[in-house]
């Protein structure tokens, strides 16, 4: 049932909704909405509400549109409490007590979420309900706190950065929690090598140190107010010893799985390639459903057994782990839909997925994971490869999902363990092997304030950390001084070969980068220059500054008047680069102020 909400969705603005109008009509008595949780601003696609009803056995319901006086009974999703039976335009339960209602209202079928509740009518409890991975604003800094190998005292560049194994890390936690909302750790599960082929995922005693060591870790870095988001590898798995052997993955209370060939793709190189001696022909599940990783064992995730195992694994990792987000690892490798549905059941608070993609192929795959799934920004590493590196900003922010305004859905990285120092691949910022050269280092220092002033959730690399961290920490201060989060509004005003400026709008203010060019040290009214550094070399000129002014908070409505006849249609537009909002007879620029 497609319905039209009077709402208010002005850009750079807290939306403003009138969530009593909606709620669950339970035999006559309406529970209202206790809350608005948002609106999908990438997408437009839905809106959310909580409500906490009081159900008794018997009782039927309906979702209620108070404002309408329309009442429809909505697709009731497959996590939510067995007891309720879809009876015509309503339901009918068989369960008595206090349930917390999360309720989607999207344009071709609503969804309801039901799970069981505490305080209902007495302020939020949403513990028991998945509200989503995919976070609203979000404000958090990461870092990846790793690279290639970086568990081996020999590998390359750990003379210089040192390891990361977790007892180093946890040396660390106190500084990297001052800085960073988020520590992305790697593949924790017993494995080859870093882990990216692992081998039992109840077993958390790895190359990175022993199960111990990463309790301890994790305990380190939440007292230091970090969450700890793990390294997932579902999409493969080495066998222990052939190819198609597998451990006893025990997960506790959460079950406890004996996996054999029948678990495998049946299109997997298992069947193919006579190499897999004694396991030749032995994989009995059901096609890939999705891309195929030619190095490892693929599971099959449409096969139920499967999608029971792992969900245990990521209930386990969660609960008893304690982790507090995911990063999916070759996230093109099967269905992105079974990412929702991992993520509904293990309900991280975080979740990006790696797909080696470009951003037209990204956004698919978010869709295809319900919108339930944020991404590593892979056109935006390109980009700064491409254009920063070289000295040339007239491309701006570039083609990627934040530049695309779906801040809220990108992970935005400059580099990561994929190239860094590795000899097998160019794709190093500036080059193979060149990127913590001492004069590279203005260049790099720039992207990273382009990184950190921009929407998406920022990922700051370890060695960059390691080695410059005197120099980010301003950056990262300027940015949560501003308050730029993911879905910050950004106002492109300066974009040559030579030079960029935008203006970002956070929650507690604006944020001023200048690149190139622009970076002149003459200053912005009522602005504070928050982090900085002028270089130039071979005749250009690689400055950069991050000016902040958050001596008032962002405007929540433009006037009060709008607030009062926000039933109106509010229409945004782009003219010359710039966006305005038009409600009625004026014209508003992004900060409230009337043009004409």
């Amino acid at each position: 049932m497609k319905k039209i909400l009077t709402i208010l969705a002005v850009i750079c603005m807290a939306v403003t909704m009138h969530a009593a109008s909606y709620g669950i009509l339970v035999n006559g008595k309406t529970y209202f909405a206790a809350e608005y949780k948002g609106k999908d601003s990438m997408t437009g696609e839905y809106d959310e509400y909580l409500a906490h009803v009081s159900f008794k056995n018997g009782d039927s319901f309906t979702l209620y549109d108070a404002e309408n006086k329309a009442a429809w009974a909505v697709v009731l999703d497959t996590y939510s409490e067995k007891g309720f039976t879809k009876d015509g335009n309503k339901y009918t339960t068989t369960n008595t007590g206090c349930y917390d209602c999360y309720i989607k209202l999207k344009w071709e079928a609503d969804q309801l979420y039901i799970g069981k509740g505490s305080n209902c009518g007495e302020g939020e409890d949403i513990s028991d309900i998945y509200t989503g991975a995919v976070p609203h604003q979000c404000e958090a800094v990461m870092m990846q706190a790793f690279y290639n190998e970086s568990y081996d005292p020999k590998a390359a560049g750990v003379s210089e950065y040192g390891d990361t194994k977790w007892t180093t890390l946890t040396a660390q936690a106190n500084e990297i929690g001052a800085y960073f909302d988020y520590v992305w750790l790697p593949p924790s599960a017993n494995g080859d090598g870093a882990g990216y082929h692992p081998k039992q995922y109840s077993n958390q005693n790895s190359n990175w140190g022993t199960r111990d060591e990463l309790d301890a870790l994790i305990s380190a870095l939440h007292n230091a107010g970090s969450k700890v988001v793990a390294d997932i590898v579902i999409n493969h798995c080495a066998g222990w010893t052939t190819w198609c052997d597998f451990p006893t993955m025990d997960f506790g209370e959460y079950g406890v799985f004996q996996p054999d060939a029948s678990y495998i793709c049946k299109n997997d190189e298992v069947n193919l390639n006579p190499d897999a001696g004694a396991c030749y022909g032995a994989a009995t599940g059901n096609n890939d459903d999705g891309e195929n990783w030619d190095g490892a064992r693929d599971w099959s995730h449409d096969m139920p057994k499967v999608q029971e195992m792992f969900i245990a694994y990521l209930k386990w990792m969660r609960n008893v782990m304690h982790y507090d987000g995911f990063r999916y690892d070759k996230g093109d490798g099967f269905n992105n839909w079974h990412h929702h549905n991992y993520n509904k059941h293990a309900k991280p608070e975080i979740a990006f997925m790696e797909c080696y993609s470009g951003t037209d192929q990204i956004w698919s795959r978010i869709q295809g994971a319900e919108y339930d799934l944020m991404a590593l920004d892979f056109d935006l590493k390109w980009h700064v490869f491409n254009s920063f590196a070289g000295w040339d900003y007239s491309k701006g922010r570039g083609d990627c999902i934040m530049s695309r305004g779906n801040g809220r859905h990108s992970v935005t990285f400059i580099e990561s363990h994929d190239w860094f120092l590795r000899p097998d691949n160019e794709n190093e910022f500036c080059g193979r092997g060149n990127s913590m050269k001492p004069e590279i280092k203005a260049r790099l220092m720039q992207a990273n304030a382009f990184l950190l002033s921009m929407p998406g959730v920022p990922c700051v690399f370890y060695p960059h950390w390691k080695k410059y961290k005197e120099d980010l920490k301003p950056m990262i201060t300027a940015r949560k001084w501003a308050g730029v989060h993911s879905e910050s509004e950004v106002k492109d005003e300066y974009s040559t070969a030579t030079g960029y400026q935008a203006t970002i709008v956070g929650k507690n203010g604006w944020l001023i980068l200048c690149l190139g060019d622009k970076a002149n040290k003459q200053g912005f009214q009522g602005y504070t220059l928050a982090a900085s550094n002028y270089s130039t070399m071979d005749g250009h000129n690689e400055s950069f500054e991050m000016w902040v002014n958050s001596s008032k908070p962002i405007p929540t409505d433009i006037g009060d008047q709008l607030s009062a006849i926000s039933s109106q249609k509010v229409e945004k537009f782009i003219e010359n680069g710039q966006l305005f909002i038009r409600h009625g007879e004026k014209t508003y620029d992004i900060f409230g102020n009337v043009i004409k």
